[in-house]
């Protein structure tokens, strides 16, 4: 009959949030992020985001020998960068990753300190949240003069940046949106990204995030390149855009108090997957599909470590 369920559900769940129905930790991460001295869905402070970043480039410069840094406040950079804020707190791996590609190509990029917030829950409940979001992110960049707008590993602020930006911040003039994975993939086919084959040895599985993979956004680009430098690489079925969704899709993943469902219910058929599949790692690059596997691996009892591609890749990189 021609009915857009997708858009059905986003509308409902618009007016209900009017009307005050909606998930509370969506409401008081979003509150925060637009109303509250950090600006920001995990409430970080400036000084707190400028010491850890500080601390990963030390622990890199241990590790690999050579320093890479994380740009902060670059005017005139060629991209600006805007991965889930949770993922300064939880997902240092993958930071290290994201900084060593960069590191390795010698591209310009920044991250700003008036705004470094990638999420966007906007997107599950309330267009106004989604609208005010992208301007925050469209006045950073103006700030900053840079080029092109970089998403982190995340589906959902994958998402609402790509397909929405444009449509509240400058139309067909909008800057340029690319996910992570994109820039990675794309240095690498043009030979400005060296990877190491034998770097991981593991049984190493894809997880296809809905918010990249349905649309048939990012598909591809990944599986080349964990084939590049795993040794092991087993594919899921069913996959890509017919992968099964990790269980907490749609901003669920962020009510806490309906874990049992997600993981023993919701989640069940992707645990089942992941079982199968027998891997050491599952890459997700998506900060709530990791949330919500890591929760899902702990009480299925499947001994799989969940990571992001980047977290894989930072092992793989080859310095000139």
């Amino acid at each position: 009959m021609g009915i857009d369920h997708g858009l059905i559900t986003h509308l409902g769940r618009y007016i209900l949030s009017e009307i005050g129905i909606a998930p509370r930790a969506l409401v008081v991460s979003t509150r925060e992020q637009l109303l509250g001295t950090t600006g920001n869905t995990s409430a970080i402070p400036v000084p707190a985001l400028l010491d850890n970043l500080e601390f990963l480039s030390e622990d890199m410069q241990e590790e690999r020998g050579i320093e890479i840094p994380f740009p902060i406040d670059q005017e005139g950079a060629e991209y600006l960068f805007l991965p889930a804020v949770s993922d300064f707190l939880m997902e240092a791996e993958t930071l290290m990753g994201n900084a060593a590609v960069f590191r390795a190509t010698g591209d310009s990029w920044t991250i700003g300190t008036g705004y470094y917030d990638g999420i966007n829950y906007g997107l599950f409940y309330n267009d106004q949240v989604l609208e005010h979001v992208l301007h925050k992110i469209r006045r950073e960049a103006e700030r900053l003069r840079v080029r092109k707008i970089l998403i982190g590993e995340c589906g959902h602020a994958s998402r609402s940046a790509k397909f929405f930006y444009p449509t509240f911040c400058g139309g067909r003039d909008a800057l340029p949106v690319m996910n992570i994975i994109e820039y990675t993939h794309k240095a690498w086919k043009e030979g400005r990204l060296k990877l190491n084959p034998d770097a991981i040895g593991e049984p190493v599985t894809y997880h296809d995030p809905c918010n990249i993979s349905r649309p048939g956004w990012i598909v591809e680009q990944p599986r080349e390149l964990l084939k590049a430098f795993c040794r092991n690489y087993v594919g899921m079925t069913p996959n890509r855009r017919d992968n099964i969704c990790c269980g907490g899709g749609a901003g669920t993943v962020s009510i806490d108090e309906i874990r049992p469902y997600r993981t023993l219910i919701g989640g069940k058929a992707k645990a089942d997957q992941i079982r199968a599949a027998g891997a050491k790692y599952c890459v997700a690059p998506c900060a709530n599909c990791k949330k919500q596997l890591r929760e899902l691996m702990e009480d299925q009892g499947i001994d799989c470590q969940i990571v992001g591609l980047h977290d894989l890749l930072y092992k793989a990189i080859i310095f000139d």
